[in-house]
């Protein structure tokens, strides 16, 4: 009969109701019982009697609930919103520099606007780099 199982470390301890260990294995205690002790190796779920034997293996997949409104969440949006005030600022730019109403500059491919197109992609470039790093995306 289980007394109790802890965690200690990377092993897994198993103690009768006397005090005695029963046995130890690596792992990660995920629960026990009177009978028996559910113990994670990697992606398996192994379930073990009181002396360690395994009785079942099962595949382990943690079902996490996601947050809708994280903190990584919030920070990839203020990431979108500095680069729509970007895009704003550089039009407001274009509109007080030359004189012409926005949408009307004719179009002409300069530096500057070369300067902004690749500044924009690298932008994207570090918010995508960013994004997988915090597990925003996958």
């Amino acid at each position: 009969m289980i007394g109790t199982a802890c965690q200690q470390g990377a092993l897994v301890r198993v103690i009768s109701h006397e005090g005695q260990i029963l046995f130890s294995q690596k792992g990660k205690l995920l629960g026990f019982s009177s009978e028996v002790v559910s113990i994670l190796k990697g992606n398996a779920l192994f379930i073990c009697d009181h002396q360690g034997n395994t009785l079942s293996t099962h595949r382990y997949t943690a079902n996490h609930p996601t947050h809708t409104h994280s903190s990584k969440s919030l920070l990839f949006y203020l990431l979108f919103g500095c680069l729509d005030k970007i895009g704003d600022a550089y039009r407001l730019y274009q509109f007080l520099g030359r004189g012409n109403a926005i949408g009307t500059d004719g179009g002409d491919l300069n530096w500057k606007n070369i300067g902004i197109c690749f500044l924009s992609i690298f932008f994207w470039i570090a918010c995508f780099f960013a994004a997988s790093k915090m597990g925003i995306v996958e």
